[in-house]
């Protein structure tokens, strides 16, 4: 399930791909899927729960889901009536409600709305999602999703390790354990084959990042 070129053309509302002079800070990840590992990227970010938070995880990242596929989702197949059958675009940190949600890098708060359309409130319940604005990372995003409670809104300058919101259960979430979704995306469009079909997106898998980033990982 790797990526591989294509000419196809940005949906609306997607990620702009930057020009063909704009090159990554020395050190920093890739500004073009040129070089870009969908399974490998370590994003340098800090773990987005508190290392004294009970959580834990597993690698669930392309696993099925139900529900709607958009054009910004990784899909597994589709159905005998050719409905697109979802994948998972993150990874669920299991941990209890109400803890804190901190900014795994600096950057700025943006509505995924304008972003990602149509966006599903009803799929990720109350959401942050931050843009970086770190120079080796510069334009990659994080999606926190199924939180209780946001402390931040769109235009706000996070820090890392800020705390911008609590764990909870909104969404689609309601009726599973408390988690954090945590998913990460390019500033491009990445053209992946999966499911038999060509998608073009911009999730790719944050395991490598999430457990680069895990102080109890090391």
């Amino acid at each position: 399930m790797s990526p591989s070129p294509s000419g196809a053309s940005a949906p609306a509302g997607s990620p702009a791909s930057p020009s063909p002079a704009g090159q990554a800070a020395p050190g920093g990840l890739p500004r073009s899927q040129s070089g870009f590992l969908f399974r490998g990227t370590v994003v340098p970010m800090t773990f987005p729960l508190p290392p004294t938070a009970a959580y834990h995880y597993g690698h669930d990242f392309l696993v099925p889901r139900d529900g709607v596929a958009r054009w910004f989702d990784h899909v597994r197949g589709v159905s005998p009536t050719g409905a697109l059958l979802r994948a998972h675009d993150g990874i669920d940190l299991f941990v209890p409600v109400g803890t804190p949600v901190v900014a795994p890098f600096r950057g700025r708060v943006v509505d995924p709305a304008g972003r990602w359309k149509p966006w599903d409130v009803g799929r990720y319940g109350l959401t942050v999602v931050i843009v970086s604005s770190e120079p080796g990372t510069l334009g990659y995003a994080t999606i926190l999703a199924h939180l209780s409670k946001v402390n931040v809104r769109p235009g706000d300058v996070v820090s890392r390790g800020q705390v911008v919101g609590r764990t909870g259960r909104t969404g689609n979430a309601a009726g599973t354990p408390s988690h954090l979704h945590f998913e990460l995306r390019t500033p491009f469009l990445l053209t992946i084959h999966e499911g038999g079909l060509v998608r073009r997106l911009d999730a790719f898998d944050p395991w490598p990042s999430l457990r680069a980033a895990d102080p109890r990982a090391r």
